[in-house]
């Protein structure tokens, strides 16, 4: 589009928008949010928000919280550092065993398809993907007459009512 156009649009759309008048708000509207901030106001200091709760509170939670975390880290390095943790590779190794033969098989089957499919040729194919779209319009177009058919009877019946 051309820029002076959107220019002069732009120009013209703000003058329209600042001749509006200005916006109040219902008069209930007042009286609930006055509501909420006092409601908001009169709970323990644990249920607000964090910067309302006292220092002292704030500085032991922040230094639990990094307890907590320095301890999972320390306890995933030594875990994973630790005798426990070729075992556990190995346990899981086997639980996923199963997945990897069922991934094996799947291959196996994705390659003689594609490979059927090569052999087939291009016009068997598009014969194949002309007759798949020729039933899904033919299911759409059904099912928008049933649909319309349908409505159709339920305002019949509205009518009549």
């Amino acid at each position: 589009m051309n820029s002076d156009y959107n220019q002069r649009l732009e120009t013209e759309i703000d003058r329209e928008l600042k001749k509006l008048p200005e916006l109040t708000a219902p008069a209930t509207l007042t009286a609930r949010v006055m509501a909420q901030i006092e409601k908001r106001s009169v709970l323990p200091w644990y249920r607000q928000a964090w910067p309302a709760w006292p220092k002292p509170a704030r500085v032991l939670a922040l230094g639990a919280m990094l307890a907590l975390f320095g301890g999972i880290c320390f306890a995933s390095w030594r875990l994973y550092h630790g005798p426990e943790a070729g075992l556990a590779v190995q346990t899981m190794a086997g639980w996923f065993s199963g997945l990897a033969v069922i991934w094996n098989a799947l291959g196996v089957v994705a390659g003689a398809a594609i490979l059927t499919l090569k052999k087939l040729g291009n016009v068997f194919l598009i014969v194949c993907l002309a007759i798949v779209a020729f039933n899904y319009f033919a299911c759409v177009g059904l099912g928008t007459v049933a649909v319309r058919f349908a409505l159709a009877r339920t305002r019949r019946n509205q009518l009549q009512l």
